[in-house]
């Protein structure tokens, strides 16, 4: 099987040289709500997530505000947002219309993102927090993307999976206020294995999210346990 991120990410920087930075979405022209401070207090994060490689097609047809709303009331604080066109058939029109005039939920821009001026883009469409995958960055390229996620006011939620992911996030946390995230899904073939994060949060300098693989309250009890601050369900 061929590695599913590096198609992923070949096929981003493909759209990117076409499409720009907001991948041919029409987007704000300035952000139209205030920042609000994501993972302020331990807990859950909630998942609007049309479709993913590893099954298919889930929700092709949501609506954005809908779902979000069914997730405040059931006491979500944060958000994410898939918003990766190919595979996962999101948009950033998706962070737009969920985050547009909600001023008390925090929201997640969770892609592959690449370029320093997708951080802009994505601060213009609502986002508080971006995914930033430490496996698909260079070292100065990731403390570039995370300096002006920052410099934003947007919090750069960095994902580790392997040692080298670790070492790149050790040297960032003595400089900036980031969030790990530890992804018990493999990328490069997207398997589980949930045993990948409980064996790396005593590794962790800094607070951090458990993202995939818990589907029971027992699971997510285990995870919160382990010492994690934040637990993505998607």
């Amino acid at each position: 099987m061929s590695d599913i991120l590096e198609r992923i990410v070949a096929l981003r920087r493909q759209d990117y040289r076409q499409l720009g930075a907001s991948f041919g979405v029409s987007i704000p022209q300035v952000r139209v709500r205030p920042l609000v401070p994501f993972l302020a207090q331990d807990g859950v994060v909630l998942e609007i997530k049309r479709a993913s490689p590893s099954k298919g097609a889930i929700a092709l047809d949501l609506d954005p505000i809908q779902l979000r709303n069914q997730y405040i009331q059931a006491g979500a604080r944060q958000i994410s947002v898939l918003t990766e066109q190919r595979f996962f058939k999101g948009s950033l029109e998706d962070l737009t219309i969920a985050s547009t005039g909600n001023t008390t939920t925090a929201f997640l821009r969770k892609d592959f993102i690449l370029y320093p001026d997708e951080l802009e883009v994505s601060y213009r469409c609502g986002a508080d927090a971006v995914l930033l995958i430490a496996r698909i960055l260079p070292p100065a390229l990731l403390r570039e993307l995370v300096e002006r996620c920052c410099s934003l006011g947007m919090v750069p939620l960095v994902e580790v999976r392997e040692h080298e992911d670790t070492v790149k996030l050790a040297t960032l946390a003595m400089q900036f206020p980031v969030v790990a995230g530890v992804n018990s899904r493999d990328l490069a073939s997207f398997k589980v294995d949930p045993l990948v994060p409980a064996g790396m949060i005593g590794t962790l300098p800094c607070r951090a999210v458990f993202e995939s693989g818990l589907s029971t309250p027992e699971a997510c009890q285990f995870a919160q346990q382990l010492g994690y601050a934040g637990i993505l369900i998607g």
